[in-house]
C-alpha cells in the first residue's frame, strides 16, 4: 500500500457540532485546509473522501476493510460564540487502532494557531517515516490575519459557483482580504482566479483585460510568496495562451514540484499539459488525480479530453456518461468530435447542436452567430501547442472551410510581437518585459544577456561574450569558416520551419523542430568545432565555465526581483561553448 517513504492518508470532512451554523464555513475549511497543509509534505499520499463515507449505516470494522489508505483523519468541530472546541483522532486502518487523539481549544480568532497545532501533532505522531525536519515548514509558515482568513474563504466559495455574479462577490472579499493584510498572498491568487475565471470561462468579449488582470494578480501573489502553487498554476495557463509553451510548462511543473498532491491543481494541469503535447504525463496525473479524490464529475471530463487527444476514442467516450453535468463550455464539442472519430454520426451530430445552442446562450449571450464564428472561437480557447485530433472533426462539420482559417493562424495571434527593453544606464540597467520596468545594478552577466537578446536565434561562442579569442594547445579552436557553415544550416532550418508551421504541416514541423534543438544542443555541448575533447585547464573550457556561471548569476538577480522574467530568460537562453538566446515567442528587445 505504501513505499517506505510514501503513507498515504485519508482527511474526512469534519463534523460540526456547533449551533451557530453561520459559523460552519469555518468547520467546513478545517479539514479541507488541513487536507492542502498534508499534502505539501512529498511523502503523503492525501485522499479525500465525500460527508457520506463515514455514515451510520456503515459499520467501523467494514469500513476500516474498505477504506484503501494507511491511515485516516476525522474529527468535530464545535463553536459555542467565539470559543471553538476541536476533537482529532488519527487511526492506523491497518491495525484498526486510534493511534493519536487530541482536544483543542482555542479562540475562534486564533484558529489559524489551532490549526498549526494539528498539524504538527499529526506529523509528528508519523515523524519516524517522514524527514523530520519537514516540521519546522509548519512553523515557518506565515500567520495569517484572521478576519483576512475568513475573507478569503468567502471568496474561494463564491468562485466555486462559477458565474460572473459569482466572481465579482469573490473579488469583493479577496480585496477585504487585502486590505487587512496587504502581504497575504493567498488572497492575491484569490483575485487572480476571479479574472481567470472570466477570461477562460465566462467574459470572451474582455478577453485581453481579463487575461491581463489575472496575470498582474498572480505575480504579486508569486512575488510574495513563491512557494504558492496556485499562482504558478494560473501563470501557466496564461503563458500557454501567450504562445509560449516553454515558460508555460516552467510554471505548470514548479505548481506541482510545490504540491504535488493538490487533486484541484492536479486536475486543471493535467488538461494544460495536453495543450503542450505531453498527454502521456496527462494520462499519469489524471491517475493520480482519481486516486486522491476519486468522486468528481470534472476529473472524468478532463479525463475524456485526455484520451480523446491520444486517439483513444472509446475511452474517451466512456466517460462522457460520467462527466455530463459538470461545466465546460466546450465540452460538448469535444463530445461531438469524439463520435465523429468513432463513426457514430448521430451522437456526433446530437452533441454539436449541444454545443451550438450552449455558445449561443453562454457565449454569445443570446446574439445570432455563424456556425463559422464558433468554431473560430473554439479554435482560439484551444490553446494546441501540436496537432489536435479536434482539427479533422472541424474540417468536417464545416464541409472543408476551416482551411481558410487554419488553426495555425490562431497560434500565430497568440504570439504577437511585444517590445521590451534591456538597456544599460550610467550605473544600472533598466530592464522592461511585459508592461513592468525594473532597474538594477551592473553585474557582468548583464552584458552577455544583452548581446544574446541583441541577436535573438544567433549562436555567439563563449570567446565573444569574453571578448577574446581563445586557442587551444597552440591551435585556434574556434573556427570562424565552420560556425558560418553551422549558422547557415540553422538559418536553412528556420525557413524550413516556418514554412511548415504557413502550411500547418505539423509531422514535418515536428521533425524540423527536434532537428534543429538537437543542433542547438550539439553546439552547445561541443569544445569545438571539430570533435575535439574537453580537457581541464583548456582555454575554452575556461571560458565557456565563466560566461555560464555570470549568465545564470545575472538572471538569478532578475529572478530575485522579477520572477517572470527569470523564468523566461532561464528557458530562452542556452549556454555552453555557443551561447544563445532561443525564446518560446516572438520577442522584440530594444538593446540600444
Amino acid at each position: 500500500m505504501h513505499t517506505a517513504d510514501h503513507i498515504t492518508l485519508a482527511v474526512f470532512p469534519f463534523e460540526d457540532l456547533s449551533l451557530q451554523k453561520d459559523l460552519n464555513i469555518f468547520c467546513r475549511s478545517f479539514s479541507a485546509d488541513l487536507k492542502t497543509e498534508l499534502s505539501k509534505f512529498r511523502q503523503f499520499g492525501v485522499i479525500s473522501y465525500p460527508n457520506h463515507a463515514l455514515s451510520s449505516d456503515t459499520s467501523f470494522t467494514s469500513f476500516f476493510d474498505e477504506l484503501k489508505t494507511d491511515y485516516f483523519i476525522q474529527g468535530n468541530f464545535r463553536c459555542d460564540k467565539d470559543v471553538v472546541r476541536i476533537n482529532v483522532q488519527l487511526y492506523n486502518t491497518h491495525t484498526q487502532q486510534l493511534v493519536w487523539g487530541n482536544r483543542l481549544e482555542g479562540k475562534l480568532n486564533n484558529l489559524d494557531e489551532i490549526h498549526e497545532n494539528v498539524l504538527i501533532g499529526v506529523v509528528g505522531i508519523l515523524q519516524q517515516q517522514i524527514n523530520y525536519d519537514l516540521l519546522s515548514r509548519i512553523r515557518k509558515r506565515p500567520k495569517v490575519e484572521f478576519k483576512a482568513y475568513e475573507h478569503w474563504l468567502y471568496g474561494v466559495e463564491e468562485l466555486k459557483k462559477g458565474s460572473v455574479e459569482n466572481d465579482l462577490k469573490a473579488r469583493q472579499n479577496f480585496q477585504k482580504s487585502i486590505e487587512i493584510q496587504p502581504d497575504y498572498s493567498l488572497a492575491y491568487s484569490g483575485m487572480s482566479l476571479t479574472y481567470f475565471n472570466e477570461w477562460s470561462c465566462q467574459l470572451w468579449d474582455r478577453w485581453n483585460i481579463c487575461k491581463s488582470g489575472a496575470y498582474e494578480w498572480a505575480q504579486k501573489a508569486i512575488e510574495l510568496d513563491d512557494q504558492n502553487y496556485i499562482a504558478a498554476m494560473v501563470l501557466g495557463k496564461i503563458f500557454l495562451y501567450d504562445g509560449s509553451y516553454e515558460t508555460a510548462e516552467y510554471y505548470l511543473r514548479r505548481s506541482l514540484m510545490l504540491n504535488p498532491n493538490d487533486p484541484e491543481t492536479q486536475i486543471q494541469i493535467a488538461a494544460y499539459l495536453v495543450y503542450l503535447g505531453l498527454s502521456e504525463e496527462a494520462v499519469n496525473l489524471y491517475e493520480r488525480t482519481m486516486q486522491l479524490h476519486p468522486i468528481g464529475n470534472r476529473a472524468n471530463l478532463i479525463g475524456s479530453f485526455i484520451f480523446f487527444e491520444l486517439g483513444e476514442y472509446e475511452k474517451a467516450a466512456s466517460l462522457i456518461v460520467q462527466s455530463k453535468n459538470a461545466k465546460w463550455a466546450d465540452a460538448e464539442a469535444y463530445y461531438a468530435a469524439t463520435y465523429y472519430h468513432l463513426q457514430q454520426y448521430d451522437k456526433m451530430q446530437t452533441y454539436w447542436e449541444t454545443f451550438l445552442d450552449t455558445y449561443h446562450k453562454l457565449i454569445n449571450h443570446g446574439k445570432n452567430f455563424t456556425q463559422h464564428e464558433a468554431i473560430e472561437w473554439l479554435i482560439k480557447i484551444n490553446p494546441h501547442k501540436n496537432k489536435t485530433n479536434l482539427e479533422s472533426f472541424l474540417k468536417f462539420i464545416s464541409n472543408g472551410s476551416l482551411e481558410k482559417y487554419s488553426l495555425q493562424n490562431s497560434r500565430q495571434l497568440r504570439q504577437a510581437v511585444s517590445e521590451s527593453y534591456f538597456l544599460k544606464q550610467k550605473a544600472s540597467w533598466k530592464i522592461s518585459f511585459d508592461g513592468r520596468t525594473i532597474y538594477l545594478q551592473e553585474v557582468k552577466g548583464f552584458y552577455d544577456i544583452h548581446k544574446l537578446l541583441s541577436q535573438p536565434r544567433q549562436l555567439i561562442h563563449c570567446a565573444e561574450l569574453m571578448g577574446t579569442t581563445l586557442v587551444g594547445k597552440g591551435e585556434r579552436i574556434f573556427d570562424s569558416k565552420a560556425r558560418q557553415e553551422y549558422e547557415k544550416k540553422l538559418l536553412e532550418l528556420q525557413v524550413e520551419i516556418e514554412e511548415a508551421e504557413s502550411h500547418s504541416n505539423f509531422l514535418k514541423l515536428e521533425k524540423l523542430q527536434v532537428e534543429y534543438d538537437n543542433l542547438i544542443e550539439h553546439l552547445s555541448q561541443a569544445l569545438g568545432l571539430k570533435g575535439k575533447v574537453r580537457e581541464s585547464g583548456n582555454p575554452i573550457e575556461k571560458a565557456r565555465s565563466a560566461v555560464t556561471w555570470r549568465i545564470r548569476n545575472a538572471i538569478a538577480r532578475i529572478e530575485s526581483q522579477y520572477p517572470l522574467l527569470g523564468a523566461h530568460l532561464s528557458n530562452a537562453i542556452k549556454t555552453g561553448t555557443f551561447c544563445c538566446y532561443q525564446p518560446d515567442r516572438n520577442l522584440s528587445w530594444v538593446t540600444s
